[in-house]
């Protein structure tokens, strides 16, 4: 069992609250504990400190300290020192087996039992035996029963938040990279098919001094693997040395503790160059069926103009138009799902439509160049030119506009997804709380006598102790859950009621927030079941249903049934409604003093300072998700870049003949110019609509409103990188090609 435990330091001369776990003494032979002065606690009221807690307090065997425990300020005699494995990850302080056990809470219960075998008996033996004889339970509750770790995975257990922090770390780079590997396939295909496509005289001079076609598809493939392998490789060491960095990133931001391990294991690399190379070599070969067996006569031919080709054109059509309905039909299907599981679909979902734009990118541009026919013409010879260009190179220019629209649909859908939960769960928290004080705790949590001691202060009409910890659906969903005293709501939360009422919050009772009661299809009346954080069962009548859950929780229970089911047994924070007419400096005053004498490291903070504590705990909590859509869309905006100035360093031929023809230098800047607000309106416009199919399921499932919040930032910067990045790809190597000699630019050379 643990014990959160505050006690009085110093660091630099200035006295500091120090945060340590207290155990019981039993425990100590687990690490193992041994003690280094003075003797084991024998009674209540005597504590054993580790040893460099000792040292950082300058206490030592014989002497007191003041600890802050769970019921309150209590003097304790230390009564030996201990030595444990160096470096600790936090300070420990041992109590009696007794005393450990009151402290706790949970009489007769523990949150860990430690078991040594006898000699001879093997972990996986005894391991067995033990898990012979605990309760069987559903696959589904498999997080709140009681399990049996040997072994490295001793570790989690010892460490709840080094396992919490393995979850997260495995949740976001496996996220992350599925995200990476699906923009790779998108991006190297397009990529590989482009750059097969621009050699296709060379491939024709090929076939025309004997060449095969198996010696074509032979060279095609071993490039791409040789450049899939090379870059494959030089991006490995990029990653791994990035791998050090978002470790100590994590742990600044207090995601993973400071004791979190960082090891490097041979299979991501491996995984992440072969899968490179798959994708190029299948990309390559899909590329080359078409180049290789075309005569050497036609492929000549091909080169100067674009060719149709019927069947393929009629496949690709039919793959581009099923993936749509796919696509549709999934955001149809994510409209109806759970919180967790529209979230799970999203990449799912743009993905499925990205494709299907990469599949139907030759009739897309054929459309938007008839949308826009009326307009193109009144441009004069530039318009006319960019209309002819654009229709005849509609194939040509499919990996133009699917990195355009990856780029815009990945960034509105992700970006905005975040946006927007993070809008709506600031909004729900102003709008929420009317409490004129905010009491929080520097460590685990705030004694229970807090809140009591606060409702006994002259002007205080209402303190609100407020548990916070997590439950269990009967599916295994994980829920964020509240206590609080349903008299003193009134004053200080409004959870925003649609339903019920929270006055009816007494006893086995729950109110549940609008997207958990959609998700669990709960009514008022109805019964919520499921398993507290502990274990127990819990079978509790919905009383009220509120709208504010994502500014709260999903959960709000009466304190009393909640804080029996949490590891500490304390509030939170408390929260402080003043009396009608009282002073709130005085009524501030007295608080301060009265709430000093039970927990010295308590914090009153006014609902600005609170709330802005909030916003900031908030911004944290997304700074993994907006690291990782910022390394996916520098990622796919290198990628477009690169297709962008690829399609324009092909058409030098194609310059260099209007340039001959009479097209002033100036006349094919504005042509590229229009082509380009073409290609750039289809990209917002298809990668926006892919964006809302993905937002607004998703945005409805999590947060109950089914409006994006989009700022007037956001949008422009959609749209002005989109367009920023399609002039600096095109216009840049345009101009650069412009100043090749025409002669010279058509290949006479040659």
């Amino acid at each position: 069992m643990t014990v959160p435990v505050q006690l009085a330091g110093a660091h630099g001369g200035a006295p500091v609250i120090l945060g340590a776990s207290g155990h019981p003494w039993s425990a100590a032979a687990l690490t193992p504990f041994t003690l280094q002065a003075g003797a084991a606690p024998a009674s209540a009221g005597q504590v054993v400190l580790d040893a460099a807690l000792a040292r950082t307090t300058g206490t030592r065997p014989g002497q007191a300290v003041r600890l802050v425990v769970p019921d309150g300020v209590h003097t304790f005699n230390v009564t030996g020192i201990a030595q444990g494995p160096a470096p600790l990850r936090e300070s420990v302080v041992f109590f009696t087996d007794a005393q450990a056990e009151a402290l706790a809470g949970h009489p007769g219960t523990a949150s860990v039992l430690g078991v040594i075998a006898d000699p001879g008996v093997r972990a996986g033996t005894l391991a067995a035996a033990i898990r012979a004889i605990l309760p069987a339970h559903s696959a589904a509750a498999q997080g709140v029963f009681p399990s049996v770790y040997t072994g490295a995975d001793r570790g989690l257990v010892d460490s709840p938040a080094v396992a919490n922090g393995k979850v997260l770390v495995i949740a976001v780079s496996s996220t992350f990279g599925g995200c990476a590997f699906l923009i790779a396939i998108l991006v190297i295909s397009g990529t590989v098919g482009l750059s097969v496509q621009q050699r296709h005289r060379d491939i024709a001079l090929l076939r025309a001094i004997a060449a095969t076609r198996r010696q074509v598809r032979r060279m095609l493939l071993i490039e791409a693997i040789v450049v899939a392998v090379l870059a494959g490789a030089a991006g490995v060491w990029a990653g791994l040395a990035s791998a050090g960095w978002l470790r100590s990133q994590f742990v600044l931001q207090g995601f993973v503790p400071g004791s979190f391990a960082l090891h490097i294991s041979w299979l991501p690399p491996v995984v992440a160059v072969g899968g490179t190379a798959i994708v190029a070599v299948a990309a390559g070969w899909i590329a080359g069926l078409r180049a290789s067996r075309i005569r050497p006569v036609e492929a000549l031919a091909e080169a100067a103009v674009e060719q149709r080709g019927r069947l393929a054109d009629a496949v690709r059509g039919s793959l581009g138009l099923v993936a749509l309905a796919g696509g549709i039909t999934l955001a149809g299907v994510a409209s109806h799902l759970t919180a967790s599981a529209a979230a799970g679909t999203a990449i799912g979902l743009v993905a499925t439509l990205v494709i299907a734009v990469a599949l139907l990118a030759p009739w897309l541009t054929r459309l938007a160049v008839a949308v826009c026919a009326a307009a193109l013409r009144r441009l004069g010879v530039p318009g006319r030119l960019a209309a002819a260009n654009l229709a005849a190179s509609a194939r040509r220019l499919s990996p133009v506009v699917s990195a355009l629209v990856l780029a815009v649909a990945l960034g509105g859908s992700l970006w905005f997804l975040q946006t927007s939960i993070t809008h709506a769960t600031l909004q729900q928290a102003r709008a929420g709380l009317r409490a004129s004080q905010v009491i929080t705790a520097t460590g685990a949590g705030l004694p229970a006598d807090v809140a009591q001691a606060a409702r006994h202060v002259p002007g205080v009409g209402a303190a609100d102790g407020i548990v916070r910890s997590t439950m269990f659906s009967n599916q295994g969903d994980e829920y964020t859950a509240e206590g609080a005293d349903a008299g003193a709501l009134p004053g200080t939360l409004d959870l925003g009621t649609v339903g019920g009422s929270l006055s009816g919050l007494r006893g086995d009772t729950v109110a549940v927030d609008t997207v958990t009661a959609s998700d669990l299809h709960l009514r008022v009346g109805g019964t919520f079941r499921g398993w507290f954080g502990d274990g127990a069962p819990a079978a509790l009548r919905v009383a009220a249903i509120y709208r504010r859950g994502l500014g709260f929780a999903n959960l709000t229970l009466p304190a009393g049934v909640l804080r029996p089911h949490t590891a500490t047994g304390l509030d939170s924070l408390v929260l402080i409604a003043d009396a009608p007419g009282s002073d709130h400096a005085s009524v501030l005053a007295a608080l301060a003093r009265a709430i000093h004498r039970l927990d010295p490291a308590a914090t009153i903070a006014t609902p600005d300072r609170y709330q802005a504590a909030v916003n900031a705990q908030v911004a944290q909590n997304t700074w993994t998700i907006h690291v990782s859509v910022i390394v996916l869309l520098v990622y796919v905006i290198i990628a477009a870049l690169n297709t962008l100035a690829m399609a324009a360093l092909d058409r030098r031929r194609e310059l260099g003949i209007l340039r001959l023809a009479g097209a002033t230098r100036r006349q094919l800047l504005r042509m590229v110019r229009v082509e380009q607000a073409v290609l750039l309106g289809l990209a917002l416009t298809v990668g926006g609509a892919i964006a809302a199919l993905t937002l607004v399921p998703m945005v409805k499932g999590t947060t109950g409103n089914a409006t994006p919040y989009i700022p007037a930032g956001g949008w422009l910067a959609v749209i002005g990188g989109t367009i920023l990045l399609g002039m600096a790809g095109t216009l840049l190597p345009i101009l650069r090609e412009l100043r090749t000699p025409p002669i010279e630019a058509i290949g006479l050379h040659e």
